[in-house]
């Protein structure tokens, strides 16, 4: 599947700020099923961003803002190319429990309970109810986690947070994509399956997938005979050619898309828009990276910036008082 994908989050502040630093986790990740043939970032305010690669292998740009500003546009767009072997992992010869002592020793930081996936007497509650038998194949495992969740828990926007611990969703039975993927890494990690966070993108399959007009998130297991693999829990599937993985982790804490700090003691509001489609050819004139500036203003004289915003409060205000006289 070739997917052009434009991510774009606007940052806006009650007042001036001095000073951001940000770094952000937008670029669509390189693997064998998963080729990224563009990307281009754009920034506004003005300024230039330095790449690097975190250590799970994650493109991070990083950058920051130093004159007064008000607003942050950052918008990053991405053609890639997918590919995914239609894998049933039910039919794999994998079995549980998994020889975690063979394995790579790099697994082991998908094993480990930590921030959001926090181990509990609930969540060993819940493992019982699965009746899990030695010898029984790993994909089915797998996808009985995946049933369980959705028999369980409801998907409900609103209740939690992309950092809420997974107790919140076990005691309340709420959650989004974020949620339900910490619950089935917790759950698989339970049974010492290493289980790793995906951020990304999914594109929609008519309306039947949840998530998809935002950044998405779902799971990835390890399979011995074939590497990690990917499961929706949100959308009890098998990850497929719409899915455009961007970074992954632990758990949400290692792959927040935008993360920083600013001077000054503003409130931020945060607005973000995902378009996705699907083309038929491969554009001409692309570049493998490309920076670009966004005409977002700056404010030198503060005095003056904040004087003009008087002004418009006051002569939005008169009208309202003129409309309620009429």
């Amino acid at each position: 599947m070739l997917l052009k994908i434009t991510h774009q989050t606007d940052l806006t502040y009650s007042d001036l700020i001095s000073e951001s630093v940000m770094e952000l986790r937008m670029v669509p990740r390189q693997a064998e099923d998963q080729h990224r043939l563009s990307f281009t970032l754009a920034l506004g305010p003005a300024t230039s961003a330095n790449s690097y690669f975190d250590w799970l292998g994650n493109t991070v740009h990083a950058f920051t803002i130093n004159a007064f500003h008000r607003q942050i546009r950052i918008v990053a767009t991405s053609v890639v190319e997918t590919q995914r072997d239609k894998i049933d992992p039910r039919e794999l010869p994998d079995v549980w429990p998994t020889e975690v002592g063979r394995m790579d020793y790099a697994l082991y930081d998908y094993l480990s309970f930590r921030g959001p996936v926090v181990d509990s007497p609930h969540l060993r509650r819940v493992i019982d109810q699965l009746h899990f038998r030695p010898g029984e194949r790993l994909g089915e495992v797998a996808m009985r986690i995946v049933d369980l969740i959705n028999e369980q828990y409801t998907y409900k926007a609103g209740v939690t947070s992309a950092t809420s611990p997974i107790t919140d969703m076990l005691e309340h039975g709420y959650g989004v994509c974020q949620d339900f993927t910490h619950l089935m890494i917790g759950l698989a990690r339970a049974i010492n399956i290493p289980a790793r966070y995906v951020s990304g993108f999914l594109h929609p399959d008519s309306d039947r997938f949840r998530g998809f007009t935002q950044t998405h998130a779902w799971c990835e297991l390890f399979f011995p005979s074939q590497g990690w693999l990917g499961f929706d829990p949100a959308n009890r599937c098998y990850v497929g050619d719409n899915f455009v993985s961007v970074a992954v982790g632990r758990d949400y804490c290692d792959v927040p898309p935008n993360k920083g700090i600013y001077r000054g003691t503003a409130q931020e509001t945060i607005d973000v828009q995902v378009h996705s489609e699907e083309l038929l050819t491969i554009p001409a004139g692309l570049a493998a990276e490309r920076m670009q500036s966004l005409n977002i203003p700056t404010f030198a004289n503060v005095a003056v910036h904040r004087e003009l915003v008087t002004q418009q409060q006051e002569h939005q205000q008169q009208q309202q008082q003129q409309q309620q006289q009429r």
